[in-house]
């Protein structure tokens, strides 16, 4: 499904993921995030993800994945950004093009109901199912000197529809590493959305903890041209609540 909006298709304290007021909205349940600035670790339903700037792990249970008994295959694409006309990366540190890479994707649907408001038409023409999604990166990017660095980054997200809510967590984290070993940048951005489908009540925000803040027009309808992106990649398609950590 996503999460290109663009194209077609070191031992640190650790410290609690969205510790304190951050932590107050739940998104969707299953899904577990533990981060520090070195390392993040994602707990899903029959999904785990470990990344850091050495390296990325992820490990599918095919039989748990996402919501199996929705009856919906698990489906697995590979894209290849090389060559592609992407829209760059902007980081505190730098600007970042990706040169080459595969975006590696494992998910599975759960359902084909039309996502509620701020979910726009537009978005569910094209992205039509509910969906639990594992992307990961790992590439070669430039920056705006010529330099080459090395990208790793997961792309996820769960979402839950019942007859009365609709609940989503959609992280992004990534490492921009330099020659010498050193993180020059780091993406740290939570989306979370909650909805009453019985009221209409949506509560929404994103906890940026990095140092890679961007917003671009999606083009996906009202309300979608201030949206939180990692480069070609977005958090929540539509414009929402940026909570500094």
């Amino acid at each position: 499904m996503k999460r290109f909006a663009g194209i077609a298709v070191v031992a640190l304290t650790l410290t609690a993921l969205i510790a304190g007021p951050a932590s107050a909205q739940k998104g969707a349940p299953g899904f577990d995030l533990k981060e520090n600035p070195a390392l993040v670790k994602a707990d899903g339903p029959g999904f785990r993800v470990k990344l850091s700037k050495h390296d990325i792990r992820t490990r599918i249970d095919e039989e748990r994945f996402g919501i199996p008994e929705a009856g919906f295959p698990i489906e697995r694409s590979q894209t290849d950004l090389g060559g592609l006309n992407l829209r760059p990366i902007v980081c505190e540190n730098g600007t970042y093009r990706i040169v080459s890479g595969i975006f590696e994707v494992t998910e599975r649907a759960s359902s084909t109901e039309a996502r509620p408001l701020p979910y726009t038409p537009a978005f569910a023409q094209r992205f039509p199912t509910i969906i639990t999604f594992v992307g990961t990166l790992d590439a070669v990017v430039t920056n705006q000197d010529g330099e080459e660095l090395r990208l790793l980054m997961s792309d996820l997200a769960h979402e839950v529809m019942t007859p009365d809510s609709f609940a989503s967590t959609a992280p992004i984290h990534a490492f921009i590493v330099d020659s010498a070993g050193r993180v020059r940048d780091r993406a740290s951005l939570v989306g979370r959305v909650n909805i009453d489908r019985t009221t209409g009540e949506a509560v929404h925000r994103i906890v940026d903890g990095g140092t890679c803040h961007q917003a671009a027009n999606l083009n996906l309808g009202p309300g979608t041209d201030r949206a939180t992106v990692f480069g070609p990649f977005f958090v929540l398609p539509f414009n929402t609540t940026v909570v500094m950590r």
